[in-house]
């Protein structure tokens, strides 16, 4: 027989198997690290480093982790313990083009969620995501973004084969079956997805039945007490696949037909059912085994939408978006009016438009209407009255009405008249025997140093425009005129001059000529250099520096910062040092130990530059130094004998120096001059050596400046 494991929904705290809380979830191996295994990993982890002040990673940095439950329309932030209490923003994108976003406070262990009880809805719509959408998360205290890029496995069925008896052991308890039979997950992705990796891939199969203390008095507690029991599509000797004797799998995924295929065989009918009935999850990441970052998961018969009452519906519970400009025409002597649109742009993965209702409301009497329905984008709205002013509406249908919009008023039968909407409606149905007048309402607006946008009304009658612009400055560039069609209102001017005031003119025109122009004033912005900022942070390291800032802000509008410079400038008057960095960290390399180095950042905006300030609380003039460790330090007392070894991160021309004591470069020589090896190690071995005194202690200099005290250990 075939069954079908009923329909399971919930999330952290409700049953969703995918994104429990860290104890209520064990995966069975740090290869299977995924949802709750993962957030005990990386809620408790360090402090963001800086390599992982990345601008928009994918997968994410870490130790912070975005968990993507594509069909459940649900992310889970999880680990950005050094953003705690900020304000998340989170962006859904398809494309380059956001889709869904949602905005919510990161608790004091870094977790956030959308689109789950508990959690924060999405905005205006719960986005579909899809197996390639970017989901991108921002923070309100800090110039960090981290991202992940949504993997393309998806369950599509999960069947049994039904459970074969077959006798039991003399041992088995009285309520145990056993014999055979398999569950078979079975699901698409798509070989292409560069991010889909064999081996960062897990089915998982969770039940929390499946456990031997929660299993009820008299019931058959199974062979099997893992509650994630997991499938790997690349097995090896640390991670197999099932356990000896107490349940097998396997798994295949054929790039030819993009299918994954899982199968359990289990020996008793307690564990058949249990894998049979429980969360089914196909789970991808993006970055190796520990921390699994970059999480993609997918559960077998997820209802995907909105994961809480009164969060927005998915965008196939969204009305469609209508029209808010079309053509009408009333031509001389009729009683119709002929409507005339293109359809806007839909919410993503919205339902498609099937259908318009377009009206013609006025007449002798205001509440009289005249309405057609079409599945096409034009109507013909006949039997109104020759003389009469009519508002005309528009309503779109995609399975739910949009609301009545507005296209303008029209004077039926006297080709002249037209009205347009207040946001730009048009009227190409007016007198067509003169040349239109000057266009209306003419603004021209600049954010940018090099281009500047013009709008204006309509002109009764235009079927184009021409644009152009003019400066008294004999040193600014003349941009070429722009021409546009009617209906459009709109056009961008580029090849500005930056810093350069404009008149601009907009003529409208028709077959009878061009009007008068229109004339509008617009100056291009001028570039600034990046704000003030600050410098935060200075560390030395091995022949390095590394800095942390804040970021610097604009200038202005037409001038985002495009980048920092760190510059280490040495004492002793040799060439500077200068390492490029986007983000408000950077480190730079190459230095020499012992020298003392003077380290600036500059924000760029193109070629205006600003140099960080730096505060009294920063020490901003540091000295590269070589790291020395000890890893043995023994001394027998009956010979005065030291052995003693370690490392330095200078391994070029350099000696580390071994002294009694625990004031560095200072106190008994034990040993000077101790060369450090090509990789990085050294030893001492010296028997008559001094005596070791009662502190036990010993210090250990280098010649690239670095120091350590360490205690001996006495043998004898």
């Amino acid at each position: 027989m075939t069954r079908t494991r009923p329909t399971q929904h919930g999330g952290r705290g409700g049953g969703h198997g995918a994104v429990g809380a860290p104890a209520s979830r064990a995966s069975r191996s740090p290869k299977r690290l995924i949802a709750g295994g993962l957030a005990a990993l990386t809620a408790t982890g360090s402090l963001v480093t800086f390599a992982t002040m990345a601008q928009a990673g994918t997968p994410p940095a870490g130790p912070g982790n975005i968990e993507i439950f594509n069909k459940r329309s649900m992310v889970a932030l999880e680990g950005y313990a050094a953003q705690a209490g900020q304000e998340a923003t989170v962006e859904v994108l398809r494309g380059g083009q956001t889709i869904g976003i949602g905005v919510g406070t990161l608790d004091g262990t870094g977790f956030l969620e959308f689109n789950h009880p508990g959690g924060e809805c999405w905005i205006g719509v719960t986005p579909t995501i899809k197996p390639g959408d970017e989901v991108r998360v921002s923070f309100s205290g800090e110039a960090f973004t981290d991202s992940a890029i949504t993997a393309s496995p998806t369950v599509t069925e999960v069947a049994g084969s039904g459970f074969t008896a077959t006798g039991n052991l003399p041992t088995d308890p009285e309520n145990r079956v056993r014999g055979t039979g398999t569950v078979t997950i079975t699901g698409t992705y798509d070989p292409a997805d560069p991010w889909f990796d064999p081996a960062r891939f897990a089915i998982e199969t969770v039940n929390p039945e499946n456990d031997d203390d929660k299993t009820p008095p008299g019931e058959d507690p199974g062979l099997s007490d893992n509650r994630a029991m997991g499938i790997s599509l690349v097995p090896d000797d640390e991670h197999p696949n099932g356990e000896p004797g107490l349940w097998d799998a396997t798994a295949t995924a054929d790039p030819a037909t993009g299918t994954i295929v899982g199968t359990y065989t289990l020996f008793t009918e307690a564990d058949y059912d249990r894998v049979l009935e429980g969360d089914h999850v196909f789970a991808a990441w993006m970055a190796g085994e520990e921390p699994a970052l970059g999480l993609t998961q997918n559960e077998f018969e997820e209802i995907p939408g909105p994961g809480m009452g009164g969060c927005p519906p998915s965008p196939d519970g969204q009305v469609p978006t209508a029209p808010t400009t079309a053509e009408l025409s009333s031509a001389t002597g009729s009683t119709s009016v002929d409507v005339a649109w293109q359809t806007p742009a839909q919410p993503a993965d919205a339902p498609e438009v099937t259908g318009y209702r377009v009206a013609a409301i006025g007449g002798a009497h205001a509440e009289q209407e005249t309405a057609e329905r079409t599945g096409g984008t034009s109507v013909s709205l006949d039997g109104l009255e020759a003389g009469a002013t009519y508002e005309i509406t528009i309503e779109a249908y995609n399975g739910r009405w949009s609301a009545v919009q507005s296209l303008g008023t029209v004077v039926v039968g006297s080709g002249t008249g037209v009205t347009p909407p207040p946001d730009g409606g048009t009227d190409p149905g007016t007198d067509p025997t003169t040349a239109p007048g000057a266009p209306a309402g003419l603004t021209a607006t600049s954010a940018s140093l090099d281009s500047a946008d013009v709008t204006w009304t309509a002109a009764a009658g235009a079927t184009g425009y021409t644009v152009t612009a003019t400066s008294a400055d004999t040193a600014a560039a003349v941009p070429a005129p722009v021409t546009v069609a009617a209906p459009a209102t709109t056009a961008t001017l580029n090849g500005l001059t930056s810093g350069a005031t404009y008149t601009v003119s907009v003529t409208a025109a028709n077959a009878n000529g061009e009007g008068p122009a229109a004339t509008a004033t617009v100056s291009t912005l001028t570039a600034v250099a990046p704000a003030a900022f600050t410098l935060t942070r200075v560390v030395p390291g091995h022949e390095s520096i590394t800095a942390e800032w804040t970021a610097a802000a604009a200038g202005n509008a037409a001038s985002p910062v495009s980048g920092y410079d760190l510059v280490a400038t040495p004492a002793d008057g040799q060439a500077p040092v200068t390492v490029a960095a986007t983000g408000t960290t950077g480190t730079v390399s190459g230095l020499r130990n012992t020298v003392e180095y003077t380290l600036t950042v500059v924000a760029r905006s193109g070629t205006a530059t600003t140099r960080g300030t730096v505060p009294a609380t920063v020490d901003n003039t540091v000295t590269p130094t070589d790291v020395v460790t000890v890893t043995r330090a023994q001394y027998r007392a009956d010979k005065r004998e030291y052995r003693i070894s370690g490392t330095a991160q200078d391994a070029t021309v350099n000696r580390v120096h071994v002294r009694l004591g625990d004031v560095a470069g200072s106190g008994t020589t034990i040993q000077l001059n101790v060369p450090v090896a090509a990789d990085g190690t050294w030893a001492v071995d010296l028997r008559n050596g001094p005596t070791l005194p009662t502190s036990n202690r010993i210090n250990v200099t280098s010649d690239s400046g670095a120091s350590t005290v360490t205690l001996m250990t006495r043998t004898r």
